[in-house]
């Protein structure tokens, strides 16, 4: 039973498989989690893509600047200082070192089976491993992670319904999704789940790949389809 509290972590298990590109990838996701959390079981780091770390640095930095200008005035010794720990924040940002993408390497290591995508998914919340869930969910959905994120946390849950069903995942492991995710998120209408889960189930397979299909055109080339429609009109 994988609700087992007395079972061995899907991850460490993974560290531990006989597949050492497996393990590897699940090593140095653990690694990862391990150095966000720091000693003190705080974030250390910033886990933000590097296209919204950088402009939301500037932003603190531009704000740390004018406080500091409207009780003390211009200073230009503070100005060099607010702009060298930005630059200092900016080059300690490695997107490829972030937790989020050594998820996605350990899904793709996975590369779990269709037959294999539902425990895999319900174990993955069981151990409370989200990041690890999103990613494993992004590979079988073919999304990149932030895509997949963005369904994930979204509480009204419809395209997170949709991607399971296009996954041609049972009624079963759907509910055990969706308590999970409703434990996790008050936000959830856990009542109104239970209401919907039959009509959830019944979404053929066919129909759930077409409502998902859109999302599954990377994040860069959506955002440059609609600076070409918004140019068009």
């Amino acid at each position: 039973d994988i609700t087992d509290t007395d079972r061995v972590s899907l991850l460490v298990r993974l560290a531990d498989s006989d597949d050492g590109v497996v393990a590897n990838a699940a090593r140095q996701l653990m690694a990862t989690e391990a150095r966000r959390l720091g000693a003190s079981g705080r974030a250390r780091a910033s886990e933000l893509p590097a296209d919204l770390h950088r402009p939301i640095t500037w932003l603190i930095a531009a704000y740390i600047r004018e406080s500091a200008a409207a009780t003390d005035g211009d200073d230009i010794a503070v100005d060099r200082a607010i702009v060298e720990s930005a630059r200092r924040s900016l080059d300690a940002h490695d997107d490829t070192d972030r937790a989020e993408a050594h998820a996605m390497r350990l899904a793709q290591a996975i590369d779990a089976r269709p037959d294999e995508r539902a425990s895999l998914l319900v174990e993955s919340l069981c151990d409370r491993r989200l990041i690890l869930f999103v990613a494993c969910l992004a590979h079988a959905l073919d999304l990149d992670y932030d895509s997949a994120r963005a369904i994930v946390i979204d509480p009204d849950g419809d395209r997170l319904w949709c991607g399971l069903r296009a996954l041609d995942l049972d009624r079963p492991t759907i509910a055990r999704i969706g308590l999970s995710l409703a434990e996790a998120d008050p936000r959830r209408d856990l009542e109104r789940f239970a209401e919907e889960i039959d009509q959830i189930a019944a979404i053929s397979v066919e129909a759930a790949q077409a409502a998902v299909a859109p999302l599954t055109l990377h994040r860069d080339l959506r955002q440059a389809i609609d600076t070409l429609a918004r140019k068009g009109r």
